[in-house]
């Protein structure tokens, strides 16, 4: 969550929408880049997938349907983007492990490698920085801190995500990572040579 060098927080949220329940059928995905504990970067993509397949409930959830990503660029091409936004970045995303394997396996659909990578999970930080709560959901935990956002659009998400994660800075007044994992009791999570950690 933190850099283990500087003086405040520099992550990079994360968060995908889905066409149906396999891993790799992302249809939109967005970073917010946090530098300095300032959101300074905020960058959104629909997706087109492969197959063109979305199931209902997911289009319940997100309102994105094929025709919406029928001309949007592939994984691959967003790939080339999203690369160098997020290289040598700790990633935080809320429910981590579910968005590091989407992008992993979107990128593994195109014979994309993924990089290594670092990653914590708000869900994680909020349990751990407020305990005995009823519930740590991301609307629940922004609707909370007074975060107002639209809940299953991929930036709203990883804006609120990013809010969260800066409101454990605040609260806890560790600007760096390994004294939050410390203090929290929390390891951070990797992605290396196909095996999330």
């Amino acid at each position: 969550l933190f850099n283990s060098v500087g003086s405040a927080m520099d992550v990079v949220a994360i968060d995908f929408e889905t066409a149906n329940g396999g891993a790799s059928s992302a249809c939109q995905l967005a970073v917010v880049v946090v530098r300095d504990s300032q959101i300074m970067v905020e960058q959104s993509w629909l997706i087109r997938r492969p197959r063109l397949f979305f199931s209902p409930r997911n289009i319940e959830v997100h309102g994105i349907r094929p025709e919406d990503v029928r001309d949007a660029p592939s994984m691959e091409q967003v790939w080339s983007e999203l690369s160098g936004l997020i290289d040598g970045q700790v990633l935080v995303a809320h429910n981590a492990r579910f968005d590091i394997g989407v992008l992993v396996a979107s990128l593994a659909a195109y014979d994309v490698a993924c990089p290594n990578l670092q990653f914590t999970c708000t869900r994680a930080l909020a349990r751990a920085a407020w305990p005995g709560r009823s519930g740590y959901g991301l609307k629940a935990l922004g609707d909370w801190l007074g975060i107002r956002f639209k809940h299953h659009d991929a930036l709203e998400d990883a804006r609120c995500c990013a809010r969260i994660a800066l409101a454990v800075e605040t609260l806890r007044d560790q600007r760096q990572l390994s004294d939050l994992e410390n203090t929290l009791r929390l390891t951070r999570g990797t992605y290396r040579h196909s095996l999330i950690t």
